[in-house]
């Protein structure tokens, strides 16, 4: 089951990709946002005490690092420095699954004890 789970997850993060840069209605997005949850949310093999911690503070770290780059983007904005302003709570949410997903794969397969 989480085997299909994870296939499902990849199936709307490929396609939520192209739909949010050439759809522009309200809600394109969403095959995204709910593909990268699907995706952080599922189960690994291996889900261990281990596994666990590292999924939980991904999630934080990721947290953290979207917040920033949000405030310094929106910085950015107002100093007439960049033209894109991250306004969309969806979209912050993007990034801070985006970023949770390769912390955690990074830090659970990279880096090896």
């Amino acid at each position: 089951m989480n085997t299909i789970a994870k296939y499902f997850g990849f199936l709307l993060i490929i396609a939520g990709i192209p739909t949010l840069f050439l759809d522009s209605s309200i809600g394109a997005e969403l095959p995204l946002l709910a593909g990268l949850f699907i995706l952080f949310i599922t189960r690994e093999k291996r889900e261990d005490e281990r596994a666990v911690m590292l999924k939980t503070s991904s999630a934080y770290i990721s947290l953290v690092v979207g917040y920033a780059l949000k405030l310094i983007s929106s910085n950015l904005y107002e100093h007439q420095i960049i033209s894109v302003q991250l306004t969309d709570i969806n979209h912050f949410l993007i990034l801070v699954f985006a970023l949770a997903i390769m912390i955690f794969y990074s830090r659970m397969y990279l880096i090896v004890k």
